[in-house]
């Protein structure tokens, strides 16, 4: 998804310019018949809705989603940050406990030859 503000899936026709409109009513009947069919049969659009209604102050509705876009991409990149950190310590204990286990092989191989030989 290449635009953060547009929470929407790029298939539907409903962005959140229409859906804002939509909510101030400054849409013509046409076109709120047509979201409104879309509420009826898409799920995610009619939440949408129902969710920007509740919200009280519509003229801070765009800062929030902006506060809330911001918080998102942080929380992503946090979790990245600590998935890489930790595939990539999961990785050195593996290479450790090979390393280890191959030096005591070699190790008792010495020493069954040398008990073996004297």
């Amino acid at each position: 998804m290449a635009d953060v503000t547009n929470i929407l899936h790029p298939t539907e026709e409903l962005n959140d310019d229409q859906l804002m409109r939509y909510l101030q009513g400054n849409l013509s009947d046409e076109q709120r018949n047509a979201i409104e069919q879309q509420m009826v049969t898409d799920d995610f659009t009619n939440d949408a809705v129902e969710g920007l209604e509740i919200v009280g102050n519509k003229a801070h509705l765009h800062t929030y989603i902006d506060k809330l876009n911001h918080q998102l991409q942080k929380s992503i990149a946090a979790k990245k940050q600590r998935k890489a950190k930790r595939k990539l310590a999961d990785n050195s204990w593996i290479i450790i406990a090979i390393s280890i286990i191959l030096v005591l092989c070699v190790i008792g191989y010495y020493v069954l030859h040398l008990k073996l030989f004297s």
